[in-house]
């Protein structure tokens, strides 16, 4: 770079820092609303891995970043979403100064700042960042820590750097890099590959990587017949010919920082598990729960086509968002290539292995938060992209014009739902605090699993029972009133309903929960115990969730002196086949039906007196 003041003290940067922070802070949450948002509360209140709260693997250094802030606000959701403002700022700056020096030397310093700018913009106003930056949630913490990591990395082996420096800055990597696992261990298939990138990187830079060995080295004779022969040649380095040793100083202060900031979170995530034995279990726990859901169930029915474009392409929003973002990252990959990219190897690397996991495992449902380190890199290559076309248009200033109306477009289109969420309680909010002003203390407190933290939360004084396999729960109620709290809509008779005006970014951008949720009073008749064969509630991508029967489930009614009864029977649209059943009442007649994939059976039967 060609100017000494670093690009984050910048005036574009001091700028970009501006509307980051008025994007951050006119979209302040009103209420928690996600699941995992009252998980991570809990997880400040009293922190308990193995009981959920926050749910494992523990995120420990997020937990005790929100612990610490809570001496200042008194409230923990408060001192989370506080935690993530102030992370998505220091994140911010730490990416313009990242993305400068991940470009190549020769760039001039116009070009540098307005890369680095325009990235972590793109970036900090991207529409994943704009509905998750300011949640109570580990993602953007984690972030500001990858973001600090790109920075040490890229200050490593840079030109002129001093051994000292170096040492600074791989302590650094190694630090930074263990904080954003300790926010968010899932980032530890992508991080860790980064910090080898940029050790490997960083070693070839300063010369410290074996060269080329020759097969022969020449004699002076051979070398004066040469130099006499072409003057233009200049004569070899004899010494340079032994193979130098490999760097180990910056490796092992890497290691050093990534040891020092890793003990400091493990120490009380082992405790809070009982001792390493219980974190172990946890972990292998937790390990079983997303092959069995993430990387099965809950992919069931996505095509490839529809898994990339889940991670790659619904974090920036809509198709006329989304591709020109994409169409410009590949603009840029092609600029960087031509012009020398070694640097930004370690910002690519976390990409593409965060992406690669992502694609093999994880939920489609979470996409737009599991792909934040891939966002990261695409960002970076849209940015270089911009200003090479930018550049070859002869028209430098048209970068800020384009990065300006894809920041406008990303707000546009996460306006609806930001605005509600500003100045409405979330709909969970909405129930709690509705129930808690109208429901009978005395009332049975029925609630859908994906509800039941928000309940345990917002009504810890009630009687709370979990609908899950079944609503067996009833029988303690006698006669007292029951409700169910689920979510989603109701046409029980006598349902409350609290919900969010639908918008295209809720669909994109969330998981497609809890901007509908309801109360519902139970009648008694309603009233079952799952006896036998009957399994609890499983997500589908088409359908919020279903109950597996088995080959032989038996259910226990209560009629209450109803002449008859009617029993409703689907499949998902995931499912491999038609279903035949047969299901009768109390030993009687069997009833004969046929279910079909994605749709319903009804069956009615009179009953006995």
């Amino acid at each position: 770079m060609a100017s000494s003041r670093p690009p984050w003290r910048s005036a574009a940067a001091v700028a970009g820092l501006a509307a980051v922070a008025a994007a951050r802070l006119l979209s302040l949450p009103a209420t928690f609303w996600e699941l995992d948002e009252v998980l991570f509360v809990r997880g400040v209140e009293r922190f308990d891995p193995l009981h959920h709260r926050p749910h494992p693997p523990g995120y420990p250094l997020t937990i005790g970043l929100g612990k610490l802030a809570r001496w200042l606000t008194g409230d923990p959701f408060a001192a989370l979403v506080a935690v993530s403002v102030v992370a998505s700022l220091v994140g911010y700056l730490a990416l313009v100064d990242a993305f400068a020096r991940l470009l190549p030397a020769r760039w001039s310093a116009t070009d540098t700042r307005a890369v680095a700018v325009g990235g972590a913009l793109l970036f900090a106003l991207s529409p994943s960042m704009l509905v998750h930056g300011p949640l109570a949630l580990s993602d953007a913490p984690a972030m500001a820590f990858v973001a600090l990591a790109l920075a040490a990395a890229a200050r490593l082996g840079a030109g002129g750097g001093t051994a000292r420096s170096d040492g600074v800055a791989a302590l650094a990597l190694g630090g930074f890099a263990a904080a954003a696992i300790g926010c968010r261990p899932q980032l530890a298939v992508a991080v860790v590959p980064m910090v080898v990138a940029a050790l490997v990187v960083a070693g070839r830079a300063s010369g410290q990587a074996p060269p080329l060995r020759w097969k022969r080295i020449a004699t002076s004779a051979e070398l004066r017949e040469e130099e006499s022969a072409s003057p233009a040649l200049h004569t070899p380095d004899v010494r340079a010919a032994e193979p130098a040793t490999p760097p180990r100083r910056n490796w092992l202060l890497a290691a050093i920082g990534f040891g020092a900031v890793a003990l400091a979170w493990l120490w009380p995530l082992v405790a809070a598990c009982g001792g390493p034995r219980g974190l172990v279990g946890l972990l292998r726990r937790q390990a079983g729960l997303v092959a069995a859901a993430d990387a099965d169930a809950a992919r069931a029915g996505f095509s490839r086509a529809a898994l990339l474009a889940r991670f790659v392409a619904h974090p920036w929003g809509p198709k006329a968002l989304a591709l020109p973002v994409l169409v410009l990252a590949l603009l840029g990959a092609a600029a960087l290539l031509r012009s020398g990219g070694r640097r930004a190897l370690p910002l690519l690397v976390l990409a593409a292995a965060n992406l690669a996991f992502a694609l093999a495992v994880m939920d489609p449902g979470d996409a737009v938060r599991y792909a934040l380190p891939t966002l990261l890199g695409v960002a970076f290559l849209a940015a270089v992209g911009l200003r090479a076309l930018a550049t070859s248009l002869r028209a430098p200033a048209a970068m800020w014009a384009a990065v300006g109306v894809l920041a406008a477009g990303f707000v546009a289109y996460t306006l609806p739902l930001l605005h509600e969420r500003r100045l409405t309680p979330s709909p969970p909010a909405q129930a709690l605090a509705w129930a808690a002003a109208h429901l009978p203390r005395q009332a049975l407190l029925v609630i859908d699993p994906p509800l039941a933290p928000h309940a345990a939360e917002g009504l810890a004084d009630r009687d709370l029972a979990l609908a899950d396999p079944g609503l067996s729960a009833l029988a303690r109620a006698g006669d007292r009133p029951a409700w169910l709290l689920a979510d989603g809509d109701s046409r029980w008779p006598g349902a409350v309903t609290f919900a969010w005006p639908p918008s295209d970014a809720y669909g994109k951008l969330t998981r497609g929960y809890y901007r509908v949720v309801t109360w519902s009073p139970i009648p008694p008749a309603c009233a079952y115990d799952a006896r036998r064969g009957v399994y609890g509630w499983e997500p589908s991508p088409r359908q919020p969730q279903w109950r597996w029967l088995d080959e032989e489930a038996v259910l226990r009614l209560a009629p209450r002196g109803a002449a008859a009864v009617e029993l409703v029977l689907g499949l998902p649209a995931s499912a491999p086949a038609p279903t035949v059943v047969a299901a009768d009442v109390a030993g009687g007649v069997p009833l004969i039906a046929s279910v079909p994939r994605g749709g319903s059976t009804t069956l009615r039967f009179r009953l006995p007196p």
